[in-house]
């Protein structure tokens, strides 16, 4: 046998190993490519029921705040109401007010004024009556 049969020979040998250990890692490889894949599907499995739960959480969390956004739309309402008929209220008040000093205030005058003429008649009525009888 000659150098480069024997070369070839070691050669074919060497090759045929590699080929055996490339079928071997290529069936590890895709061994755990299948095991990743199952772990895949059992993680979405499990994902599932907690993507749901959190799209009907979320569809909850969504009516409630709706819900406190029509309530506060409400108590907004009725603050602005009351302040509404406070407002008419005050002003119905400056209303009667000024109406009362307008015509209390000259009606006031007018009684003063009359109580010092009745006064002011009264003592000349006095004065007059004692002049005539000292007379």
């Amino acid at each position: 046998m000659d150098t480069i049969e024997i070369l070839t020979v070691i050669l074919l040998i060497a090759a045929s190993a590699l080929c055996v250990a490339l079928i071997y890692y290529f069936y590890k490889i895709v061994k755990s490519v299948h095991s990743i894949s199952s772990d895949i599907k059992g993680l979405s499995f499990k994902l599932s029921p907690i993507l749901q739960s959190t799209f009907v959480l979320s569809e909850k969390l969504a009516h409630v705040s709706d819900e406190a956004e029509s309530q506060l739309q409400i108590s907004k309402s009725i603050v602005s109401d009351i302040r509404d008929r406070a407002d008419k209220i005050m002003n119905l008040e400056s209303k009667i007010r000024g109406g009362i000093e307008d015509t209390a205030i000259p009606l006031l005058r007018n009684f003063r004024a009359l109580r010092k003429g009745i006064g002011s008649f009264w003592r000349t009525l006095r004065v007059n009556g004692r002049n005539n009888l000292v007379e």
